[in-house]
């Protein structure tokens, strides 16, 4: 009976392909395929030029995807990853969700949790919004220096990439002397990197909360790894090291995942949360996360989530 049900949906994947295809984008495909579910896989980098810059709804066509939202694609899953596209091509994703809510498509996420993801300041200000304990963040700018910092935040201190993940471009500062160094590069104080306040963790690792539709359905554990080759162990990134553990988060670690997804408007959302002696902190969502290979059980519960809960548009 369920295959019947979903006979009719259909679904568009907005993705960044780079050459070879991902390996989740193809195990997406493939998830919803065994269902009957019909997808289409949509390059952004194919989505128009006029469209590099993000614009207001009202000035967007997008006719690439028009004519399939007219066929019936109405359920629509953003997964251009922070950490690898353009700029170029994320405002081209940001333009083409925002055009298909316009067109009353379902979008995973919505337009203000691909923001966020895609900017990093903007989803700590959301999080304010809502008292959510995260460390406090600052963009980088030219006109203020490293005294400013070093007066306003203390050592040690995080650089960050405001666009990324995978913890790339992630730093940690220990002293004067290293942030004046790192504030001499131009790229650092374009408006393209924060400044965040450190979060001593009490654990030797690290918390992810994956969240869908507000609900809290898994978590684990990620080893913690240092950076400076200092042998202080600090940040959580499987990218550079981590190794994932089993971990069961406690009903206060879930309901700070669900608050966070919340606050940046996420349905499909993965938290991660330092433990520290004051209690679980939120350090960043991660709505776009990227999947590897054994990680097949989460794909396939995003998709078993989705057939159940969201409502067949095509009917």
């Amino acid at each position: 009976m369920k295959e019947k049900a979903y006979s009719n949906t259909k679904v568009g994947i907005l993705y960044d392909k780079k050459g070879v295809e991902p390996w989740d984008i193809s195990y997406f495909k493939k998830e919803f395929e065994k269902k009957n579910i019909d997808v289409v896989l949509i390059d952004a980098n194919k989505i128009s030029g006029d469209y590099s810059l993000v614009k207001n709804p009202e000035e967007i066509l997008m006719p690439e995807l028009s004519d399939l939202v007219h066929k019936g694609y109405k359920i629509w899953m953003n997964r251009i990853y922070p950490s690898e596209a353009s700029q170029e091509v994320i405002n081209k994703g940001l333009n083409a969700v925002s055009w298909l809510s316009k067109e009353n498509c379902k979008t995973i996420n919505p337009l203000t949790a691909c923001a966020a993801d895609y900017d990093k300041f903007f989803a700590f200000e959301c999080m304010q919004k809502y008292a959510i304990p995260t460390p406090r963040t600052e963009k980088i700018t030219g006109e203020r220096g490293a005294n400013y910092f070093a007066s306003e935040f203390s050592f040690p201190l995080i650089i960050k990439r405001n666009t990324g993940g995978k913890g790339i471009g992630v730093q940690k500062i220990d002293n004067l002397n290293k942030l004046e160094e790192v504030l001499r590069d131009k790229d650092i104080i374009s408006g393209k990197y924060l400044v965040q306040e450190f979060v001593k963790p009490n654990k030797n690792h690290d918390i992810r909360i994956g969240v869908i539709d507000g609900k809290p359905l898994i978590s684990y554990g990620r080893t913690l790894v240092s950076r400076n080759g200092d042998n202080k162990f600090w940040m959580g990134s499987c990218n550079h090291g981590s190794k994932i553990i089993p971990y069961e988060a406690s009903e206060e670690e879930r309901n700070l995942a669900v608050l966070a997804s919340k606050a940046i408007g996420a349905n499909l959302n993965e938290v991660d949360i330092q433990l520290t002696e004051n209690g679980p902190v939120v350090i960043e969502n991660n709505p776009t996360p990227g999947y590897d290979e054994g990680e097949e059980n989460w794909v396939e519960l995003i998709v078993n989530h989705i057939l159940e809960f969201y409502p067949n548009k095509n009917e």
